[in-house]
């Protein structure tokens, strides 16, 4: 999914997805973000990393699109964990002290690496 502002690469990694944003996030291409996380939701992707590494700014109409994504996700009893951040993102994230909503890992190699542990706990015992 591309605007012109906003490019969004999926690519699986089972068991979660990774969403790689590359661009501008913001109130010109919030709305792309919540469509492709709304799409991944209703095809039963529920564990979701959002690569924020190729974002060149975010601003708080974007911070807001990633909490509606995360809101969305966990709605669907999944979990969305963020990478890359950096930037403005990291700035924004603490300025409106909203850094601890998410879940933060470096790179999308250790979310996806951390979801696989967590799948591993949740299964439950009869």
């Amino acid at each position: 999914m591309t605007t012109q502002q906003l490019e969004i690469t999926v690519s699986d990694h089972q068991p979660a997805v990774v969403v790689a944003l590359r661009g501008e996030l913001d109130i010109a291409s919030g709305d792309t973000l919540r469509r492709a996380i709304r799409h991944l939701v209703r095809q039963g992707r529920v564990k979701i990393v959002a690569d924020a590494s190729g974002l060149r700014f975010c601003d708080s109409c974007g911070l807001e699109a990633l909490l509606d994504a995360q809101d969305e996700i966990e709605k669907a009893a999944g979990s969305m964990r963020l990478t890359g951040v950096h930037g403005i993102l990291k700035i924004v994230l603490e300025a409106t002290r909203l850094r601890d909503t998410f879940v933060i890992d470096g790179t999308p190699v250790e979310a996806v690496a951390a979801m696989v542990v967590a799948g591993s706990h949740d299964v439950s015992m009869v």
